[in-house]
């Protein structure tokens, strides 16, 4: 059975208010949030919200269910001009780096005067990019399952790992909630 680490929102609420203080430690005052699509998007709008700046949003491909799948590919590009702008650039984990790498580089062409860039979760052991913050680090390997990778997680689990993962009461949940579809 894989190692996992399973979310619950007052942990990312919690990540959140990390990162936002060691941005405000750090005097980085970003002029637009951008997210990476899906995970970096909820992170996004929330500290967008708590830094008062514009968000909008990348969607990259690189990942399936627990590992990478070739090239990092960008599938659609801000919607704001970023130009000029002090970005800060979320995901909500960098485990690889090479999406972070990816979206920061056309950032940049893009006409980006300064990108930093954010995680929840920072696997030390095998990305090679350091992302500027990050609330967790990770010096095992552990996959990670968000709130809103639930039903994500519990379509690609195997009995075994979905009954570590998850209560009962929430698989029998996720159960009917699948049969309805």
């Amino acid at each position: 059975m894989a190692d996992y680490h399973r979310y619950r929102w007052e942990d990312i609420e919690n990540g959140i208010l990390k990162l936002v203080q060691d941005i405000l430690v750090s005097n980085y005052q970003p002029s637009v949030v951008i997210g990476i699509s899906k995970g970096g998007v909820i992170l996004a709008s929330l500290i967008s919200d708590i830094l008062n700046v514009p968000v909008d949003l990348m969607q990259l491909t690189h990942w399936g269910f627990g590992k990478a799948e070739g090239q990092v590919i960008i599938k659609h590009r801000p919607s704001l001009s970023i130009n000029g702008h002090d970005v800060l650039l979320i995901d909500d984990v960098s485990d690889t780096g090479m999406t972070l790498m990816t979206a920061r580089d056309e950032l940049y062409r893009l006409g980006a005067r300064n990108v930093r860039t954010a995680v929840l979760d920072y696997k030390a052991l095998s990305s090679r990019y350091v992302p500027d913050y990050y609330a967790y680090k990770w010096t095992r390997w552990v996959y990670i399952i968000y709130p809103w990778e639930n039903f994500e997680a519990y379509k690609n689990l195997n009995s075994i790992d979905a009954r570590a993962v998850f209560t009962r009461h929430e698989l029998v949940k996720m159960q009917e909630l699948m049969r309805t579809k």
